[in-house]
């Protein structure tokens, strides 16, 4: 007797159930079915399945897919790199000023958002590692910029890895807002994502608020770079530089926003040379035109604010 001779033919409802129990079946199962069987070994039972061109899958990951970003649908101021307390207030409270001229509900923080220096894995001064100080400064300014933009989501950057990393990624960002929030509403209208990313998308374009990994001592670079990658435009943080152009293909926006911390309160740009370019401020604003269309603004701490807050003052269709 040849030994499959005891295998059903195909097409039969025992070939059917011998499909079955060879894909679900344990290694230990199927080698006790072949010597049932009179297979000289588990290897020659399986050939079989594998002449009719059935083999058993490998099973689905468990892990989970980031592929979901938060996607925002209206206009938007987006800030970079505040760095708290060393943040510019007089550039963040004009920022604030021309949104609410505008009319804007949401706002972006593309990371860095708070310094985290009691976290940081740098030698920092001492008398900037406490936390209950940076903690009470950020309270105030959270609710300054909650008072002037009733929305705000803040994206992940390197400075807030700091503390979740230091805690082998048992807290997200939003176990850090939490830890800001001590007292009940502080950080009404606050979200809070762990992709270094997130999407505005409205008025026909589509862009990618990124903190990125990559940086340049070349203005422009890196986004123009993730522009050709994404195919989107692109506003990026994190090299503390400033400019807006547009990518190799021409079809989308590359902007180097800026940043919205104090660089002179910085110890390590002020009190030390460096051939890197001068850290820039700057901020971005992606608003809904008279046109129907989206619009970057790209402003600057020497941008004649009056005018810009005539731009779009007063009241507005924005449906």
């Amino acid at each position: 007797m040849r030994r499959n001779e005891k295998m059903p033919k195909p097409g039969t409802k025992e070939w059917d159930a011998e499909v079955e129990f060879y894909i679900s079946a344990s290694t230990a199962a199927r080698q006790a079915r072949a010597a049932s069987l009179g297979f000289k070994n588990y290897d020659s039972y399986a050939n079989v399945f594998r002449k009719a061109g059935i083999f058993i899958s490998a099973p689905q990951s468990r892990r989970e897919k980031f592929t979901k970003p938060v996607v925002i649908k209206e206009p938007s101021l987006v800030i970079f790199d505040s760095q708290i307390p060393f943040h510019d207030a007089d550039f963040l409270n004009k920022l604030l000023e021309l949104a609410m001229a505008w009319g804007i509900k949401q706002g972006i923080s593309g990371g860095d958002f708070l310094n985290m220096t009691a976290f940081s894995q740098f030698f920092e001064n001492p008398e900037d590692k406490v936390w209950r100080a940076e903690r009470e400064v950020a309270v105030q300014v959270i609710q300054a910029m909650h008072s002037a933009v009733p929305k705000w989501l803040l994206v992940r950057g390197n400075h807030e890895t700091f503390l979740i990393k230091q805690l082998a990624e048992q807290i997200g960002y939003e176990d850090i807002l939490a830890l800001i929030d001590k007292r009940e509403g502080v950080t009404e209208g606050f979200t809070a994502t762990d992709y270094y990313y997130c999407i505005v998308q409205f008025g026909g374009a589509k862009w990618r608020i990124t903190h990125p990994r990559n940086i340049s001592v070349i203005h422009g670079r890196v986004p123009t770079a993730l522009c050709g990658k994404f195919h989107s435009n692109v506003a990026s943080g994190h090299g503390h530089l400033a400019g807006m152009n547009p990518d190799y293909s021409g079809k989308y926006y590359a902007v180097d926003v800026g940043v919205t911390c104090d660089p002179d309160r910085l110890d390590y740009v002020a009190l030390r040379d460096t051939t890197r370019p001068a850290q820039c401020r700057g901020a971005l604003i992606l608003m809904l035109g008279d046109d129907g269309k989206c619009h970057p603004y790209h402003i600057y701490p020497d941008s004649d604010w009056e005018a810009l807050k005539r731009m779009y003052g007063g009241e507005r269709n924005d449906s």
